[in-house]
């Protein structure tokens, strides 16, 4: 099968938007695990199931922003660039996602890929779409840094460490 991505688990990958007294609905704040798929399997996976602590309101929001963060994520792996910050809107075009190899590359790494949504916060007010998709970009694109040994590009608007 040749080499796949992730090439080991990278846990922890942090991403924090949002800028107090703005207009904009720009707030997101969560943590992603980045883990091969178990059993050599190939293939993509994210897991939005644990339990947050939300109330019946932050539920909702969830199931609104979650997918969001997934569309990032797969946005980042198969070479898409950085989605562009607008805070209301994200890309929400259907379209099929070839998840087979990284950037899309004939010769590139295989995906075996599960990533799971550890922690997550959202307001009710100045959370949005478009700020998670371009945050699931931002993680994927961090966990690919220090995979890679590099340090992430700095982001003004992601406050994460």
């Amino acid at each position: 099968m040749g080499e796949t991505f992730p090439s080991r688990a990278v846990r922890g990958v942090a991403v924090r938007c949002g800028t107090a007294g703005n207009c904009d609905p720009d707030f997101a704040s969560f943590s992603l695990d980045f883990e091969p798929l178990p059993g050599g399997r190939t293939g993509y996976k994210f897991v939005a199931d644990r339990d947050y602590e939300l109330d019946e309101y932050g539920l909702e929001l969830h199931e609104l922003f979650a997918p969001m963060i997934d569309r990032g994520v797969r946005l980042n792996l198969t070479g898409e660039p950085r989605p562009p910050f607008v805070t209301f809107m994200a890309d929400t075009a259907p379209r099929t996602f070839s998840i087979g190899r990284l950037d899309g590359a004939a010769d590139g790494p295989v995906i075996a890929l599960r990533v799971v949504l550890v922690s997550v916060r959202y307001h009710a007010v100045d959370s949005s779409e478009g700020i998670h998709q371009y945050g699931g970009w931002r993680a994927a694109h961090k966990a690919r840094c220090l995979l890679a040994g590099v340090r992430p590009d700095p982001d003004a608007r992601d406050r994460a460490s």
